[in-house]
């Protein structure tokens, strides 16, 4: 059986919880004809014209409401989706996190890391090859395939295997789409295990905790920083799980030449897919807690965390500023696993107001969002308005975002920080790509932040 077709054995029916908005605004009107729309399509009938705008009146009246909500406290806003979520807050206000001393050992089923096979269309365990330039991705979609498996009625462990391809398609198309040579033997793109974020509940629980406490730092963005950064940075010894040894919590052993670890970062790059975006961030703040673990020094810090690109490809929740990093965050105007977490509306005003795609961060010169216009829940293409929340994953797709990055000459910037060897700004690698017309004339750098 293919294991995208609909399980003949089952009769679920979606739940507006399923829904990326869902749990947080169960009752508003736009979830629940979302959820008949579901209904009504996988029983094979096209929804009228009408239907769909009262579906894009919906949408538009619960996306107001709470991007006006969001305006006024996101951490209120948080504090309201861990209520609905049913998450405990301690006494200051932070999630009483659950995942926080259990279950982190399940990153990687087989292997640290994997490739891509095309062929397969699976994931083949990898070693890093920290001499060549790498590209990492963080894509986190077992939660998502477990609420996809819901709406397309699939079973657990047909929602499981779709995990594993949906991950290995993401580490393709991050490697296809945005580096030049792949899949050649220049640049490797491998990714982290697939499970790293395990559940529907620890999902939510990571981004809200993003916001009530920018603090925290989740134990397997821990793990992969040290499996990641340990070889490049420190003489220390590693336990199978790739973790470093430590002494009293500091870690045994002694950092690399300042120059070597320079040279071991330069030509990385690390892909966060949802929340696998909140990952890469802690991912970073581990490596320079290490660095400052080690000794090295504040000048040295800031050239080790300058000479790596993050990009984000659709945070799913808010993500604190981080002021020496580059790093590209990517949402897409109506997707709603984005909107359900984060605060995009002023990133969409600013884009529509300048006419660029580009909005710079106005907390970190070298952190920008690009807005994209994706297909989502509802769209318009050629032909008329869409319906197709299954088929564009809400609009969360790294399809889209990829090929919407590869068309807006993005794979320029790659190439650049590929290959540069040392600290950079990101800033001035994409002031000069526009000026030499490699970026599409909608990329206009030096337009106003997100606050106007």
């Amino acid at each position: 059986m293919n294991e995208n077709q609909p399980h003949s054995n089952t009769s679920i029916v979606p739940s507006v919880k399923d829904l990326p908005l869902g749990t947080v605004a169960e009752l508003a009107p736009y979830n629940q004809q979302l959820v008949r729309g579901i209904e009504t399509t996988q029983a094979g009938q096209v929804l009228e014209e009408s239907v769909l705008v009262q579906l894009e009146e919906a949408r538009e009246n619960l996306w107001d409401e709470l991007g006006a909500e969001k305006a006024r406290s996101m951490v209120d806003y948080a504090k309201r989706a861990a209520k609905a979520y049913g998450f405990s807050l301690d006494s200051r206000g932070a999630l009483e996190f659950p995942f926080q001393e259990t279950d982190h050992h399940r990153v990687g089923y087989e292997s640290h890391f994997y490739r891509s096979d095309p062929e397969t269309r699976t994931l083949v365990p990898a070693s890093i090859d920290h001499a060549r330039k790498r590209v990492i991705v963080f894509a986190t979609g077992r939660a998502f395939a477990e609420q996809n498996a819901r709406l397309n009625h699939l079973t657990t462990n047909e929602a499981l295997r779709n995990a594993r391809n949906v991950m290995s398609a993401q580490v393709y198309l991050t490697g296809s789409r945005l580096v030049t040579d792949y899949p050649g033997t220049a640049t490797q793109v491998v990714a982290v295990a697939y499970d790293m974020v395990a559940s529907e509940e620890e999902t939510p629980a990571m981004r809200i905790q993003s916001i009530v406490k920018p603090q925290f730092m989740h134990p397997v963005s821990v793990m992969a920083a040290e499996r990641i950064f340990g070889a490049m940075i420190t003489d220390a010894g590693s336990y199978p799980n790739g973790t470093l040894h430590r002494s009293a919590g500091k870690i045994r052993g002694n950092p690399l030449p300042e120059d070597q670890i320079i040279q071991n970062l330069s030509g990385l790059v690390l892909v966060g897919g949802s929340v696998g975006c909140c990952v890469v961030h802690q991912v970073v703040r581990w490596l320079e807690e290490m660095l400052i673990d080690l000794g090295l020094s504040k000048a040295a810090c800031v050239d080790a965390l300058k000479s790596i690109l993050t990009i984000h490809l659709g945070p799913t929740t808010v993500l604190p500023a981080q002021e020496h990093c580059n790093r590209l965050s990517v949402v897409g105007k109506y997707d709603e696993f984005v909107f359900a977490g984060n605060h995009t509306t002023p990133i969409v005003s600013c884009s529509d107001r300048s006419g660029s795609v580009l909005v710079s961060d106005p907390l970190a010169r070298n952190s920008f969002h690009v807005v994209l216009d994706v297909p989502a829940t509802i769209y318009q293409d050629s032909e008329g308005r869409r319906f197709d929340p299954i088929g564009t994953h809400f609009g969360h797709s790294m399809k889209h975002y990829t090929n919407g990055l590869n068309s807006l000459g993005f794979k320029g910037v790659m190439d650049a920080v590929l290959n540069y060897e040392g600290p950079y700004s990101l800033a001035t690698v994409i002031e000069e790509l526009h000026k030499t017309g490699q970026l599409d004339k909608r990329v206009r750098p030096g337009v106003a932040d997100a606050n106007g």
